[in-house]
């Protein structure tokens, strides 16, 4: 029963994160799709479209670090 509790809660954490990583994806696709300009202004040196497309990376192996980490943790 504790196997299947692990389970489950490893499914809630993994959907959940997911759901986070989809609309922060959604965001960047749709803001890339109608508003360019935000996309092509510059900040640091670079545009914005490149830092948020390198957050979009980051946050994708961030996700899976943490996730691989609760996932190790739930199972001990």
């Amino acid at each position: 029963m504790a196997r299947r509790d692990a389970e489950r809660r490893k499914f809630r954490v993994g959907l959940a994160l997911f759901i986070i990583y989809a609309v922060g994806y959604a965001l960047f696709t749709l803001a890339g799709t109608f508003y360019k300009g935000v996309l092509t202004a510059r900040l640091g040196g670079l545009n914005v479209g490149v830092i948020s497309g390198m957050l979009i990376i980051i946050s994708a192996i961030v996700i899976a670090v943490l996730y691989n980490w609760f996932a190790g943790k739930t199972e001990e």
